[in-house]
């Protein structure tokens, strides 16, 4: 099975945070922005007088580990290292080790097959690729043997974190497979080409319950210290000891005067003959000592954070050697605003440290995490702050004074996004437009989220549009975190942001409009409910943008994953509604919407079909039946999109919703959404699973015949030119328009609907490849009578498009 792009700690703050059912696209809530994106400067080092910062998301572009140097007057990215031999899309583990002209990163491999990646410091003066550690043995698993249930869904989206460090020089160092208790650690030797070979496997005598015996590593001639931050609840770092060429674990260290949920051993840095420990639940930092002639390591300091200094020992840098300095990260400070101390260390004295000062950038704000990984050098330190930017996240790099101590801290970042666009259209010419690959599609503007009123790093979700039947102008109804932002494209060249409806933040909206009135929901947002806001109010807008205030909220449900609308009935239904309210089991939640400021409650449809729970339905499209099946003609049909199958139900009556049919297919990942051709005859789906899991190699879409709505058959795969997923596609006339992720929009020509054919795109990711993944484009709306098409990409923006329509042979 191929590798996945590594997402930190998604489950454990999905279910912190309710938000369980974000979707697939950051599927089961891949939740929590600081750590959904790319997390730039969850480790750094410091080589000489550059820096190394890594980002191991592969969001906004691949994963990479980014070489800082520094010039006279600012920090330049000198050099951008990529992941040797991986799929597209694949991230890199939070850990990296650099030492004697080699470079170690942890590897992000769900299935557990890799490590690290290693890279070799070459005579001109720069990093080259040299190799990857293998765990396991190779075995050919083909996609005939991928099982396709939660289970492995969260070892794909929540991989194990795996730690690696190196000796002083370089030659060989430890690597863990981060398998929580029940896992290893390698002792590996690093050649000089930066290949690794294994020399031994290193595993605990007594590890107790879940002991994330791995989760930090130190090394130094013949000794391996190996944190378990969970071991007996407390947390302990295991001693080895290589003696005549065999390794045994030689001690357990522990500090007993620290309280359960210390998670002592989550951060390790070597000293003059012993080891610094951090215990970040406990806001301490303890230092043992080897006495050399009695073999017997002894606590002999112990630190205490500053008041309000929380999560204080997450990370460590300094230490060793007499007097010098260590710096203690405490990235929970403040709101996970973050902090960094700084102390001298001095051996033989048993006080320990003295507080010199700290480390400060030159702005900050909270959740930035600002101290989860710290670096030291000779004349240059550096701290990372993957939580910043909303998850982009930054480092900030610092220097000596004159006076000794460090001078003000400077900022620095992966690269921001794409620049706005507004000043007049751009042709798609030679597959491109501005930075953007495309095909037969124009770009008319680009709006990145903070020129519609996103915070750096927020990310938007679903839009819908809506043409003002008076006026004929045309709007742009966009989910932001914050809430629902309008944006006027009458003139779609120079589009104008109005204002947002603030709500509950959540990063899965989903939004639709009946008799000019929007209707929205947010996922894992509390007590959300359903915002309903006149449209007819814009008109009335002559200074923007304005802050603008939901007309009515329908409070039968909490949160809920997607929203469908059907206008020909006057009826809402809510699907994977969550967290309060009647949520319906996750099916249809039914809402009797013709009175649009007066939402009354209609009825529930619950299924038997689901992956997250039995019974949850993703998405549907709810219609007034006119297609071939006779039987059905002025019914209300919905096609719901169950995870497991596609269901069928007659939802005419909504006391009595009646299921008609469930079909499923070979290859099954996820079934997430499709749409009816304009006939009602066929019905186009995707699963928003297949490529990622290994089950298709390109982008597939299947094609239904539900001529027989008591009978859906499969006529039919089309599949795209890439490996991105797909997540959400529309169709008008006989094209088809879908958002497929880091792919685009793709333009599909279904003139003929059993042979799809592929006639334009346009990738709102301008960034090296297009691999399955949860990042880019989300929904494009191709309704708009003024042929202008809008798509929403994640951690982009808006994309107010204008493809063409070439004549097919």
């Amino acid at each position: 099975m191929p590798h996945f792009t590594v997402f930190k700690d998604f489950l454990a703050m999905a279910l912190k945070s309710s938000l369980l059912t974000l979707c697939l696209t950051a599927f089961l809530a891949i939740a929590d922005p600081s750590v959904a994106q790319d997390s730039f400067g969850a480790a750094v080092a410091v080589v000489g007088s550059d820096v190394i910062v890594l980002k191991p998301g592969a969001s906004q572009g691949p994963a990479g580990a980014f070489v800082f140097e520094a010039t006279a007057r600012e920090w330049s990215i000198g050099q951008r290292l990529r992941i040797i031999g991986g799929v597209g899309g694949e991230g890199f583990g939070p850990s990296l080790a650099v030492g004697s002209g080699r470079l170690v990163i942890a590897a992000g491999d769900a299935e557990g097959n890799w490590g690290a990646h290693t890279y070799a410091f070459q005579a001109g003066g720069e990093w080259a690729q040299a190799g990857r550690f293998r765990l396991t043995p190779e075995v050919d698993e083909g996609p005939e043997n991928t099982v396709v249930d939660l289970a492995a869904v969260m070892r794909i989206l929540s991989p194990p974190t795996r730690a690696v460090a190196l000796g002083s020089g370089g030659e060989w160092g430890a690597v863990s497979d981060g398998a929580g208790s029940g896992g290893s650690v390698r002792v590996v030797h690093i050649l000089a080409d930066g290949a690794i070979v294994e020399e031994a496997v290193l595993t605990p005598l007594s590890a107790e319950g879940s002991s994330a015996f791995g989760a930090a590593l130190a090394v130094r001639p013949d000794w391996v210290f190996v944190g378990a931050p969970g071991q007996g609840g407390q947390g302990a770092v295991f001693v080895f000891r290589r003696s005549e060429g065999a390794w045994a674990q030689v001690a357990m260290l522990h500090d007993l005067e620290l309280p359960e949920g210390s998670r002592f051993g989550a951060a390790m840095v070597l000293s003059e003959g012993g080891v610094i420990v951090g215990a970040p639940g406990a806001n301490a930092v303890a230092r043992f000592e080897f006495d050399t002639a009695t073999e017997v390591w002894s606590l002999t300091a112990r630190l205490s954070a500053p008041r309000d200094a929380d999560g204080f020992g997450f990370a460590l840098a300094g230490g060793a050697g007499d007097g010098s300095e260590l710096l203690v990260g405490a990235p929970d400070t403040r709101g996970a605003r973050g902090a960094v101390y700084r102390y001298q260390v001095a051996t033989g004295d048993t006080s320990g440290w003295t507080r010199t000062g700290t480390l400060e950038p030159t702005a900050s704000g909270s959740g930035f995490r600002y101290g989860a990984s710290v670096a030291v050098g000779d004349g240059v330190a550096v701290v990372g702050a993957p939580g910043a930017d909303g998850g982009v996240g930054r480092a900030a790099v610092f220097t000596p004074t004159a006076l000794g101590g460090w001078g003000e801290g400077v900022w620095l970042r992966p690269g921001g996004g794409p620049e706005r666009i507004v000043d007049g259209e751009v042709t798609c010419t030679g597959g491109q437009a501005a930075a953007f690959a495309c095909q037969d599609v124009d770009l008319l503007a680009f709006l990145p989220t903070t020129e519609v009123g996103g915070e750096v790093g927020e990310t938007v979700s679903d839009l819908w549009g809506w043409t003002d039947p008076l006026t004929g102008r045309e709007y742009v109804l966009l989910g932001r975190e914050a809430g629902a932002a309008i944006i006027d494209i009458t003139n779609p060249s120079s589009p104008r942001y109005l204002g947002l409806i603030a709500a509950n933040p959540s990063g899965a909206r989903d939004l639709k409009v009946y008799e000019n009135h929007l209707f929205f929901t947010g996922d894992g947002a509390g007590a959300h409910g359903l915002k309903v806001f006149d449209l007819t109010r814009l008109r009335d807008v002559t200074e923007a943008p304005v802050d603008f205030d939901a007309d009515a909220t329908y409070t039968g449900i909490a949160s809920a994953h997607n929203l469908i609308i059907n206008p020909e009935s006057g009826f809402a239904f809510a699907v994977g509604a969550s967290g309060g309210g009647n949520t319906c089991g996750g099916g249809l939640h039914m809402v009797d919407i013709r009175e649009p400021l007066n939402p009354v409650f209609a009825g529930c449809y619950t299924d038997t079909e689901g992956l997250i729970w039995q019974g949850r339905t993703h998405d549907a499209q709810c219609v007034i039946y006119s297609g071939p099946d006779e039987e059905f003609t002025g019914r209300e049909i919905c096609f719901a999109l169950n995870e497991t199958a596609i269901r069928v139900v007659d939802v005419t009556d909504k006391d009595v919703p009646e299921p008609l049919a469930a079909a499923s297919y070979p290859g099954l990942g996820y079934v997430h959404q499709g749409w009816l051709t304009e006939d009602q005859r066929y019905f186009f789906l995707n699963d928003e699973l297949d490529e990622l899991v290994g089950l298709a190699s390109k982008t597939r879409t299947l094609i239904w015949d539900v001529a027989d709505l008591e009978d859906p058959i499969l006529v039919g795969e089309y599949f795209g030119p890439t490996a991105a997923t797909d997540h959400n596609l529309y169709i008008k006339g006989d094209r088809m328009y879908q958002a497929n992720y880091q792919a685009g929009m793709r333009v599909i020509d279904i003139s003929d609907p059993r042979k799809p054919v592929e006639v334009g795109f346009f990738d709102t990711t301008p960034y090296e490849g297009d691999p399955a993944g949860f990042a880019g484009a989300w929904t494009v709306y191709p309704f708009f009578e003024s042929g202008t098409v809008v798509v929403s990409s994640i951690h982009e923006g808006l994309f107010i498009l204008r493809p063409k329509r070439p004549i097919i042979p």
